[in-house]
């Protein structure tokens, strides 16, 4: 084998070549080794833990790199801005809405607790005895979540002078005693409302009060209704129904304590009879024009009414019957004129039409007849003063 030399200008060329080539493969390998470099931390997301490789060099870089925001009500540590390095250990606690509803009185809450008993705890409720409308080792979504709690009271009840202590979970003062068993009657006094709001250590009196019921009727007197009527002469009236009164019926509970009644309360009020208006009609319609005074009709013939007034006070019995007025019409509208003919007697004498359009000697005339057949009789009240 036969070896040859190089030439000095050419071992520079090989050697030059050579050292350019060395430097493009060393930063080669500077440039791979700084682009693949990395950062190994773990990330504690609600408790639950993964390793990033992570190409950053902060907090902010985690979340970035596991596509996580963080919100006003989250938990983060270390803060966003902190440097990391190899074994950094970031933990993020998403916040969680809570609506509670605490012995019936709501308020809100965000807490970072995953699950019902972790929640209580960061919020620092006492629920040793309550009832909670969740089992506590429910998980409280990230949309959040609504939970009721009934606390626990110890309360003492003190029945007709007999002290009885109950735990219960109920919200009013009423479910302590449901929970006794003790009923409360409607007359029996109580220290509080029955619906007032119930609390730990509250102590509450109840007395029994017994005693009979009391009814009593009360009258309801009626009025009188006026309604005009186009029958009737103006001034004049008749009844048209007579009016009755009514009546309710009171119940009353009698308090007696120790034998002496101390009260009542009325429990009843029920209404038996309605009452009814009296009703009164009242003319409207217009009187005529008075005509003037026929001459005096001669007696029949076979009349034995007496001609002349025969020594009897016919104004005094006009006075008496209807004050003197020869249109007067009785309350009931039957009896009319100056001596209250009805109808059928003064058509029974000779009279026409209606008493009260014939004059006051026509009407006197005709009262003499009725005289002449019956006497006084025919005005029973009156008849005294002819």
């Amino acid at each position: 084998m036969t070896f040859r030399t190089l030439s000095t200008s050419r071992r520079v060329r090989v050697i030059a070549l050579g050292a350019a080539l060395l430097t493009v493969a060393g930063g080669a390998t500077a440039w791979s080794a700084h682009a693949t470099s990395t950062t190994s931390v773990s990330l504690s997301v609600d408790g639950v833990d993964r390793v990033l490789a992570v190409h950053g060099k902060t907090v902010g870089d985690v979340l970035s790199r596991a596509h996580l925001q963080v919100g006003p009500h989250d938990l983060l540590a270390p803060s966003a801005s902190t440097r990391i390095k190899d074994g950094s250990r970031v933990v993020l606690r998403r916040g969680r809405e809570l609506r509670l509803v605490v012995d019936g009185n709501p308020r809100t809450v965000w807490v970072t607790a995953s699950s019902v008993d972790e929640a209580i705890g960061q919020i620092g409720l006492r629920v040793g005895g309550a009832v909670l409308s969740a089992d506590r080792s429910r998980e409280i979504p990230l949309k959040g979540f609504s939970l009721d709690v009934r606390t626990r009271k110890d309360v003492r009840l003190v029945v007709a002078g007999k002290v009885r202590l109950v735990a219960t979970n109920g919200l009013v003062v009423q479910d302590a005693f449901r929970q006794a068993h003790v009923a409360v009657r409607p007359a029996d006094r109580l220290s509080v409302p029955l619906l007032s709001p119930l609390r730990d250590g509250q102590v509450i009196s109840l007395t029994r009060v017994d005693g009979p019921r009391l009814a009593r009727d009360v009258r309801i007197n009626f009025g009188t209704l006026r309604r005009p009527d186009a029958g009737l002469y103006t001034g004049t009236t008749r009844l048209i129904s007579q009016g009755h009164p009514g009546n309710h019926r009171q119940t009353f509970l009698l308090s007696v304590i120790n034998g002496r009644e101390v009260g009542r309360r009325l429990v009843a009020d029920v209404l038996t009879t309605r009452a009814v208006d009296t009703v009164i009609g009242y003319g409207t319609r217009s009187r005529p024009a008075p005509a003037p005074a026929p001459a005096p009709a001669p007696a029949p013939a076979q009349s034995t009414a007496p001609s002349s007034s025969g020594g009897l006070n016919w104004g005094a019995l006009a006075n008496c019957e209807s004050g003197g007025n020869p249109r007067a019409v009785s309350s009931s509208g039957s009896y009319r004129g100056l001596y209250q003919f009805s109808l059928s007697t003064w058509h029974g004498v000779g009279g026409v039409g209606d008493p009260i359009d014939a004059s006051s000697s026509e009407q006197t005339h005709r009262a003499q007849i009725l005289y002449s057949r019956t006497g006084a009789s025919s005005w029973p009240v009156c008849g005294k003063y002819l």
